[in-house]
This record gives structure tokens, C-alpha cells and sequence, in this order.
């Protein structure tokens, strides 16, 4: 229903202010926003490309607005699987914010937490190990133990560390994990019950069976 609105309002927006004007720019952004939301990813991207392009025109590199539209170009491209395209979009975003936010802004760890994401679906998988360490430190520190981002990056620690074959150090973070969500969403959240899954497949590599079992019962 809404998708009518929004490009009847930037068909509009082009024809009286033009294509670089700051409220089209706004609505070419609005439009692919809802575009990556419906999941239609190949109609959002040259909607990304033009508002990033226009926003480098007119604001520059560094301006946060461009900073967030680099960030959703990179995330857009993952969605799509082009890895080694988002990748270096995914340094920029990063080195951008931390010149101008500094390394603990959340939007900085929003960054932080995709590149590494983007690292490990790469397989590059010592590369991101220090990215996921440094962004759960902060959030530990800044947000304390059971915010749900802090969780989420626990969350992405243990995982990285299972692909990685480091079981040992990844089981006291699946538990502190696991313990955070029951406290924070209780046993039947979705969240709780996948991380429950997780840490029997943990138990089940780690050849303890009958605790894997102990877990899903």
C-alpha cells in the first residue's frame, strides 16, 4: 500500500526540485528502504547507487548521511551476495566513522559488526576475529552485559569462534549467551531457543552427546 505513495511523492520531488535536491534525495532513500524491505533488492540497488552518488556529490565523504548510505549499499550488496563489492564499501563505512564518530559511537559498531559479518561470510575468518572482540568489548562496556546488541555480539563471538574450530573458548560464550536470553526473553523466545540448538550442536562436536541431548529435552 505504501510503495504508490512513495514514488508517486518522488516522481514529484524530481519533476519541481530536481534530482540532487536534499528532499528527493530523502525520498530516493525512502524508496529504497522500502524497495530492500519487500526483499526486491534488484529494483532497490540503482536507487542506493544514485542517492549515494548524489550524497557524495553534495555532502561529501564523510557527512553521517553518506556515511549511512555507504553502509546500507554495502548491506544491500551482501544481501545479494556480492561480497567482494560490498567489501570495499564495508572499509570505508568503517574508516569513515571511526574519523568522525570515534571507535565506541553505535554507529561505529553497527560497522564494526558488518565487517566482520562480511569477513566471515568470506571465510576470512582470523580477519574478523579481532573485529568481532573489539566490538563486544566496547558494548560490554558501554551497554553492559545483557543489552541484546551485547548479546547478539556474544552471539556472533561464539559462532565465528565454532567455524573456526576453537570449541573450548567458544562454549563459555554460548552459555553466557544462552543465560542472557532465558533472564532477558525467557526459554520459548525464538532467540533463546535457536541459541538452545546452538549450544547442543556445540555439546554434540564437543563428542558430549548426552549433554546435547540434555539441552533439547
Amino acid at each position: 500500500e505504501a510503495r504508490p505513495l512513495v514514488e508517486e511523492g518522488l516522481r514529484g520531488s524530481r519533476e519541481i526540485l530536481g534530482d540532487r535536491h536534499p528532499d528527493t534525495m530523502a525520498s530516493i532513500n525512502i524508496m529504497a528502504s522500502l524497495l530492500m524491505k519487500m526483499g526486491e533488492l534488484q529494483e532497490a540497488r540503482p536507487l542506493l547507487e544514485e542517492g549515494l552518488r548524489g550524497r557524495r556529490e553534495t555532502l561529501g565523504d564523510r557527512d553521517p548521511d553518506t556515511l549511512a548510505l555507504i553502509n546500507n549499499m554495502a548491506y544491500l550488496l551482501m544481501k545479494m551476495g556480492e561480497l567482494q563489492e560490498a567489501k570495499p564499501l564495508c572499509e570505508e563505512g568503517l574508516r569513515g566513522r571511526r574519523e568522525t564518530l570515534g571507535d565506541r559511537h553505535s554507529d561505529t559498531l553497527s560497522s564494526i559488526n558488518n565487517m566482520a559479518t562480511l569477513l566471515t561470510e568470506m571465510g576470512e575468518l582470523k580477519e574478523a576475529r579481532p573485529l568481532y572482540e573489539e566490538g563486544l568489548r566496547v558494548k560490554r562496556e558501554t551497554l553492559g552485559d545483557r543489552h541484546p546488541n551485547t548479546l547478539s555480539s556474544i552471539n556472533n563471538m561464539a559462532y565465528l569462534l565454532m567455524k573456526m574450530g576453537e570449541l573450548q573458548e567458544a562454549k563459555p560464550l554460548c552459555e553466557e549467551g544462552l543465560r542472557g536470553r532465558r533472564e532477558t526473553l525467557g526459554d520459548r523466545h525464538p532467540s533463546t531457543l535457536k541459541l538452545i540448538h546452538n549450544m547442543a550442536r556445540l555439546l554434540k562436536k564437543m563428542g558430549k552427546l548426552q549433554e546435547a541431548r540434555l539441552m533439547l529435552e
